[in-house]
């Protein structure tokens, strides 16, 4: 975690291709104050009149290759994921981004089946579980929904390279080959449930674990041997995953939403081996060999009176059935959650990124790339927080913001990586009372940047000398 803005810019931007040195300059100094300052203002509030120029400047010259714009970042991604001693996974999501009242709308695509106009963004985060840190965006695709074309045959749309799903494959070979020394898994909900997906992992070295809905045909490994048609294939999938029978048992806390009150859950974990076979409507993929996957099934047997009971069936390669495993599988899925959904959060609550007001949709997509590699910063100060919680302060922070947080707090301790953070989170709003759950990326982030503008007033301190008093003279 860098913390000093503009060091953090240099680190994943600085050699950004397709750019001269003067927009590369460019780059990083409009890159440092969107991250010092990243809470919602727009563009004229962070930037004087002529560094606003500038910055418009760079986002109409990169326009025309908007992912130069993440190249840096996304090979330093790369090169933390190949330093982590553990499994990285790989955590693939969509999301919407509205533009419906934007002067461009009619430039982008439709987003539901209303009237609504924005573009899809499909996000690939690397995170390294063990030790709770986020590694970085290691591939984004930005672009507008293709509506079906009309009369459209099953036939035809399986011909066609843009449909949707195409971007989870894109998504899994842009991260490339695994190393053999290494453990990455592709991480994906219910969207992701599609041969494509699992053979072109295995076709990249890489292991998946996804969200199973489709309740295929299957067959038990020990009969596939040399049993491969579609007759033989008797099996059903989810049928086959709901006979399981408990392996072990984990907690999980689920959180308060919409009216629904927080709980912890008790779960069971059970899990069987299954092979599929490849989808013979699909040209693609019609000749691939089949799958055997491991099937677990995670289930609340007894929830709450009113609760819905939670269920996941999850789909992995690997074949380690053993309790450890299935729990690991669980807790690996259930990064989704901290990861994604704070994601998504952070460009459109925080940087305001569904604000951005531009003439083309070239520039559009521009803005969007730069302010999606700030929003992965401002998750990784409240990640450190719980990934390095009693490393010293000093990692984090330089001697002037302890400085300034012990004397905006008299007696305030500030001596680990969870106190420094807590204390910053308190500038924002965070109350930290007994109970409280750990600050969120909001009440950090607008504590920060309170933070950050009183160490660039004393700063300025030092350097200001007084002015000089007129000497009175006496009248007459």
């Amino acid at each position: 975690m860098i913390l000093d803005a503009t060091d953090w810019a240099v680190s994943e931007f600085e050699g950004t291709p397709g750019l001269s040195v003067q927009l590369q300059r460019r780059l990083i100094a409009t890159a440092a104050p969107l991250a010092r300052q990243p809470t919602g203002a727009s563009l004229p509030q962070r930037f004087a009149w002529n560094e606003l120029k500038a910055a418009y400047r760079l986002v109409d010259r990169a326009s025309a290759q908007p992912d130069h714009l993440q190249a840096v970042h996304r090979e330093q991604t790369r090169r933390r994921m190949l330093a982590t001693n553990g499994p990285v996974l790989i955590i693939h999501d969509p999301t919407v981004l509205t533009y419906t009242d934007h002067a461009v709308a009619d430039q982008l695509g439709p987003i539901t089946d209303s009237d609504a106009r924005g573009v899809i963004q499909h996000n690939s985060l690397a995170v390294d579980p063990a030790g709770h840190e986020l590694l970085g965006l290691i591939h984004q695709q930005t672009f507008c929904r293709q509506l079906k074309p009309d009369g459209e045959t099953r036939a035809q749309r399986y011909q066609r390279t843009d449909r949707e799903s195409e971007t989870w494959l894109t998504a899994v070979t842009a991260v490339g080959r695994m190393p053999d020394d290494a453990c990455w898994i592709h991480v994906g909900d219910r969207a992701a449930d599609f041969f494509g997906l699992m053979a072109t992992a295995r076709a990249t070295n890489s292991h998946f674990l996804i969200r199973l809905v489709q309740d295929r045909a299957a067959i038990s490994p020990q009969d596939s041997q040399d049993k491969r048609t579609r007759d033989e294939y008797t099996l059903r999938l989810i049928a086959e995953a709901r006979r399981v029978a408990v392996t072990t048992t984990k907690e999980l806390e689920i959180g308060s939403r919409g009216g629904r009150p927080a709980r912890v859950a008790k779960l069971s974990l059970g899990s069987v081996r299954l092979t599929i076979r490849p989808p013979q409507a699909e040209p693609r993929w019609r000749n691939e060999a089949p799958l055997t996957v491991t099937v677990v099934r995670v289930w609340e047997a007894d929830p709450p009176a009113g609760a819905e009971a939670l269920e996941w069936i999850l789909g992995t390669d690997f074949s380690d059935q053993s309790a450890e495993s299935l729990v690991r599988s669980c807790e690996w899925y259930e990064w989704r959650w901290p990861t994604m959904e704070e994601y998504h959060q952070v460009p459109k609550t925080g940087l305001g990124i569904e604000r951005l007001r531009f003439e083309t949709k070239a520039r559009l997509l521009a803005a969007i790339a730069l302010l999606s590699v700030v929003a992965v910063r401002v998750l990784g100060l409240r990640w450190c927080r719980e990934g390095s919680p009693e490393e010293p302060a000093e990692t984090l922070a330089s001697e002037v913001e302890l400085g300034v947080l012990t004397a905006l707090e008299p007696g305030t301790r500030v001596v680990t990586v969870r106190e420094f953070v807590d204390a910053v989170a308190r500038l924002g709003g965070y109350l930290g009372r007994r109970g409280d759950g750990p600050p969120g990326w909001g009440s950090i982030w607008r504590g920060y940047q309170r933070l950050a503008d009183v160490v660039r007033g004393v700063e300025l301190a030092e350097t200001i000398k007084p002015r000089k008093k007129p000497i009175p003279t006496r009248s007459g």
